[in-house]
This record gives structure tokens, C-alpha cells and sequence, in this order.
């Protein structure tokens, strides 16, 4: 019988191992496999950059539409067209900016967060294979598979 064993990273896997040992399996007759890590990260200064790009992409657009109904409301006002559009797009860039920078800055790679893991591989008889399968349970196997020699 093969059995297969898949663990997150602990010292419970030496434990089992050594339980199985025990048993009278000999090393020669498992093997342990850790799995690769997910794939590396994008480069932390280019995520930075895009975000800051586009935080600039939102800044300029709400600052278009607050220059726009700024110099609209400003015939009315005092102070004129110019320098109430001038100050709405000055507001209406730092609010976009800030909002856009705000809400999209702790968005990072979604992976999950959780280790590789490891993967053992049991050679054994058939008459040893339910107490392998019980010992890996005991010492927290995340799953286990069982299959016939051919």
C-alpha cells in the first residue's frame, strides 16, 4: 500500500514519522515532500506606483468636475469664475486623490496566507496501512489517500 499524507508545517509531521518508524518502516520507505511556495510577489515598488498613478488618474478627474462647477457657481459668488474654479479643482484633486489612495491602498495579493505544504509518501504493507492511517490523523494530517501497490 502507498499512503499519502498531506500536513501544514509542524513538528507533528517528526512525530508521526518517528511513531511510524516504530512500526518497523524503514526511512528508506517514505518520503517527504514540500511543496513549492506561491509564486513570488510583484515587485512592492511597482504596486506602490500604480497606485500612486492611479490615485493621480482620480485626482485629475474630480478636479476637471470641481473646476467645471466652481467656475459655474463662481459668477455668482464674489470672487469670480477664475479663482473659485482655480480652488475647486485644487479641492477636488486632493479628494480624489486621498479617497482613491485611501480605499485601494491595503488591497495586496489576495493568495492565501497560509504556508506550502508538506506531503508524505508511506510505502507499507496492507496489514500495517489502517494504523499508519490512524497515526497520521492523530498528528494532525490535513487529508490522507490510501493506494494499492501494483
Amino acid at each position: 500500500m502507498i499512503i499519502v499524507g498531506t500536513f501544514q508545517p509542524s513538528i507533528e509531521i517528526e512525530r508521526a514519522l518517528s511513531e511510524i518508524e516504530e512500526l518497523g518502516i524503514l526511512p528508506e520507505e517514505m518520503m517527504v515532500l514540500y511543496m513549492d511556495e506561491f509564486p513570488p510577489k510583484s515587485n512592492k515598488k511597482k504596486d506602490s506606483a500604480d497606485l500612486h498613478v492611479s490615485s493621480f488618474e482620480i485626482g485629475i478627474a474630480f478636479a476637471t468636475g470641481l473646476a467645471v462647477i466652481g467656475a459655474s457657481v463662481g459668477f455668482k459668488l464674489v470672487v469670480g469664475p477664475i479663482f473659485s474654479g482655480i480652488l475647486a479643482a485644487i479641492i477636488g484633486f486632493f479628494s480624489g486623490y486621498g479617497l482613491y489612495y485611501l480605499f485601494h491602498r491595503k488591497k495586496k495579493n489576495r493568495m492565501h496566507p497560509s504556508m506550502p505544504e508538506i506531503i508524505v509518501l508511506i510505502q507499507s504493507s496492507k496489514e500495517d496501512a489502517p494504523t499508519i492511517k490512524e497515526i497520521l490523523w492523530r498528528h494532525k494530517a490535513q487529508s490522507i489517500g490510501m493506494r494499492k501497490r501494483m
